[in-house]
């Protein structure tokens, strides 16, 4: 199936990794229900830009009102790549925009998740319980940011 131009693709979604200063990758391990996109799997904290957002808007709103307990500003989360990707679920392609927040390594410990099954460690673009259409976004994180696998 041919990709469409990108201004006729009408599904955006917003994710953001998390990264420790200790240089730990932390996604956000979904819940393992059949019905929904990487059923347990580990993917970006994030879902769907509403038609009145942006996708820094729509990533801010998902990990700080929807998603966790953190407390971050969206200048605290920093742009890292848009691709394009199927959404096998739905059936249709969607406009993926990626960016990553860094925290202290001391507020995991804390952090409440309210979607999913909790966060997990993100070993690199290799890691096992990573979905496998994240993969090439994971590379571009450790690559870009030179973290460690």
């Amino acid at each position: 199936m041919q990709q469409p131009k990108l201004e006729d693709i009408k599904h955006h979604f917003a994710g953001v990794f998390l990264i420790t200063k200790s240089g730990k990758v932390v996604g956000q391990q979904r819940n393992d229900k059949p019905a929904i996109d990487n059923p347990g799997k580990v993917s970006a904290f994030g879902g769907t830009v509403e038609p009145s957002e942006d996708s820094l808007t729509a990533a801010w709103r998902e990990l700080i009102q929807e998603e966790t307990n953190l407390k971050l500003g969206k200048k605290d989360i920093n742009h890292l790549v848009d691709d394009v990707a199927w959404r096998k679920l739905t059936g249709e392609w969607e406009v993926r925009h990626f960016y990553y927040a860094y925290i202290e390594d001391t507020e995991l410990a804390g952090m409440e998740v309210y979607e999913g099954q909790g966060w997990a460690y993100i070993s690199g673009p290799d890691d096992s319980k990573l979905a496998d259409s994240w993969k090439r976004v994971v590379k571009r994180l450790f690559e870009d940011l030179g973290l460690r696998e």
